[in-house]
């Protein structure tokens, strides 16, 4: 594949339609926020974040934590998110604070932006970081869960954690099975959140760079809601653990700030 074809940015979030991609197949994805609330985050993920994301071509909610330290380096540094598989991988491959003495390495990170990596005369050294840790990927399904949506969680099974909420009342029994043998989390958002199955720990071969490049993902789609100044009064670059929600997100146990 030539360079500037593996180069090319792997995600476009606003620019397609996202309907025709969620599990359900319909104009669900506004929608199915509503499931993914501040109630049901502070039962299944208290303390983390919740922003609805396009990953792996489909609409779905990712839970995660932001490196408050790496994010703060990078908005002082006018560094945004890297969303390049190659760079990814070759960044993964380098050890944080390690000088790397490589010619070939010198020469493929010679024209990065500053605070990516570091180059000397003892060689490259990384310097950037995964800017969040993404704790589960949540699949909504509007009405009745059904396998499909099991399978589309399941794509992420070596990266994070991951859940099926369900809006319908009735959990299909090949449903369940699913869930129970894939380590997918099954949950019911009615009046209250009705955990069926408890969603495993990630597990399975991962790919190099992978799990960075989904953080990275989430990541951009978090700085871009932050732009458009949706929910939340303050953009992106608020640090975590404010007492203020970043714009794009969802805090914990406060339903009023549900996706819309």
């Amino acid at each position: 594949m030539p360079a500037d074809r593996e180069l090319a940015p792997s995600v476009g979030l606003a620019e397609r339609a996202a309907e025709s991609r969620t599990p359900e197949g319909e104009d669900s994805v506004r929608r199915a926020g509503g499931l993914v609330d501040g109630e049901l985050i502070d039962v299944l993920f208290p303390g983390s974040w919740v922003v609805r994301v396009e990953l792996d071509e489909r609409i779905v909610n990712a839970v995660f934590r932001l490196d408050a330290a790496e994010h703060e380096r990078r908005a002082r540094l006018g560094l945004g998110a890297l969303r390049y598989p190659r760079l990814l991988r070759l960044l993964a491959g380098l050890p944080a604070g390690v000088l790397v003495d490589d010619p070939d390495l010198l020469a493929e990170t010679s024209l990065l932006p500053d605070g990516v990596v570091s180059w000397s005369a003892a060689g490259v050294g990384r310097l950037v970081e995964p800017p969040l840790t993404l704790d589960a990927v949540v699949v909504p399904a509007v009405r009745d869960a059904q396998t499909r949506h099991v399978r589309v969680a399941d794509r992420f099974a070596p990266y994070a954690r991951r859940w099926v909420v369900t809006g319908g009342a009735r959990v299909d029994p090949a449903v369940l099975v699913a869930a129970s043998v894939a380590g997918v989390g099954l949950a019911v958002r009615g009046l209250e959140v009705d955990v069926i199955v408890g969603a495993q720990s990630p597990a399975g071969p991962t790919q190099p760079g992978r799990g960075w490049l989904l953080a990275e993902q989430v990541y951009s789609t978090w700085l871009a809601a932050g732009a458009r100044g949706e929910c939340g009064e303050r953009g992106p670059d608020v640090a975590a653990g404010t007492s203020e929600a970043p714009a794009g997100l969802i805090r914990p146990a406060e339903p009023g700030l549900a996706l819309s």
